[in-house]
């Protein structure tokens, strides 16, 4: 598939500038009845003649998107694993519809129904988000399985979890391991399915992959020059005259490009998980108790950096509980259910705190592969 941009492209096989750039205001907790009348709402403006509908296989869920948006169809199609589209009822709907005249841009959501209904949004960051959350909300009710927001790196045969908010280093650690380690695998770098298998002593954290493209920040390019090359030749959103130029622009990247298949793995054993944050005084690592963590990871605190929400909020001190901004469906019940995940994920693996702010982004890596080290249960040769 082929796109015109009303931006003239500058790099890439297509760019495309939206008109709202980031997630809008939004609306969770609709019943079934208001959930169908939004659905209403966007079938009225989905002309035959401007209608996209594809299925996305979702580590093993299927998620349909109908749009009149070329680009939401676009991306969606080029990030997700195909799913068969004949005879097969999907586990989740989004509905996704600009153009809409004097419709202000807003998205709601059912659990009741598994359904989104996104209306005059033409970013596809909530797109994606969004479809994660739907899984999210199947797997963990349904079948037991942990949804991380995480980057997570295979070094030699062990897995190692980066659990952080946007900016403190998730994705440059992640990038920068795969392209400078010679045993390092790139297995995610946002998202990932976790399988708690087996009992406490003999028991694995199994991670899985959610996306056959990933949707990443092109200032990136900034710090890996290779990238920049990939990007060349991927699809964009909102970059500008450079990849750093716009906060928050994006490429959908074949994870295999950045070092070959060598280099990436589809599934991987959890036996590490690092959190991250920046700031000027906390000490640079610390070995927290699983108790710690938990508290940390509930309370999610972290500061706002551009390209993420609304430019009046850059800078503000903000909570988003367990650093995992797709959770779609948050009350008492939810969040004791993550506080079971994590405390299983860290009978596993143990966790470790690192701030990023008081050291280089060398000497943060070289305590990550120190921690490789010692929870991997085999011996590693970089």
């Amino acid at each position: 598939m082929t796109i015109q941009s009303n931006l003239k492209a500058v790099r890439g096989i297509s760019n495309v500038t939206t008109s709202v750039r980031s997630r809008v205001e939004s609306k969770t907790n609709l019943t079934k009845t208001e959930i169908d009348d939004m659905m209403e709402l966007a079938r009225a403006n989905l002309p035959y003649d401007h209608l996209y509908t594809w299925n996305a296989n979702i580590n093993g869920v299927i998620i349909r998107l109908t749009t009149n948006n070329y680009h939401l169809a676009d991306f969606w199609v080029e990030n997700w694993f195909p799913a068969p589209s004949d005879g097969l009822e999907p586990h989740g709907y989004i509905y996704a519809v600009t153009g809409i005249p004097g419709q202000p841009p807003f998205a709601y959501y059912s659990s009741e129904t598994k359904t989104a209904v996104m209306l005059s949004s033409d970013y596809y960051g909530q797109v994606k988000s969004w479809a994660l959350g739907i899984v999210a909300d199947i797997m963990e009710m349904q079948h037991n399985i942990h949804s991380l927001h995480a980057a997570v790196v295979d070094i030699g045969g062990c897995g190692i979890a980066l659990i952080a908010p946007t900016g403190t280093g998730k994705s440059t650690h992640s990038y920068g391991l795969t392209l400078t380690v010679p045993a390092a695998r790139l297995h995610s770098d946002d998202w990932c399915y976790v399988d708690y298998v087996g009992g406490t002593t003999q028991g694995r954290a199994i991670a899985r992959i959610s996306e056959r493209k990933f949707y990443i920040r092109t200032d990136l390019a900034g710090s890996f020059p290779r990238l920049a090359e990939l990007f060349d030749r991927s699809k964009l959103e909102n970059v500008g005259e450079s990849y750093t130029q716009i906060p928050n622009s994006r490429a959908l990247l074949d994870p295999v490009w950045v070092g070959g298949p060598e280099h990436f793995v589809h599934n991987t054993r959890i036996q590490g998980v690092v959190l991250l944050r920046r700031d000027k005084v906390s000490p640079p690592e610390i070995q927290l108790e699983s108790e710690e963590a938990i508290t940390i990871l509930k309370k999610g605190e972290y500061t706002i950096l551009p390209g993420s929400g609304p430019e009046a909020d850059w800078g503000k001190i903000k909570y988003e509980p367990f650093y995992n901004p797709y959770l779609l469906v948050r009350n008492e019940n939810r969040t004791q259910l993550q506080v079971d995940f994590f405390r299983r994920l860290f009978q596993y693996a143990p966790c470790y705190i690192l701030n990023t702010g008081v050291e280089t982004i060398e000497e943060s890596r070289t305590r990550i592969l120190r921690i490789s080290r010692e929870v991997c249960s085999c011996e590693i040769t970089y």
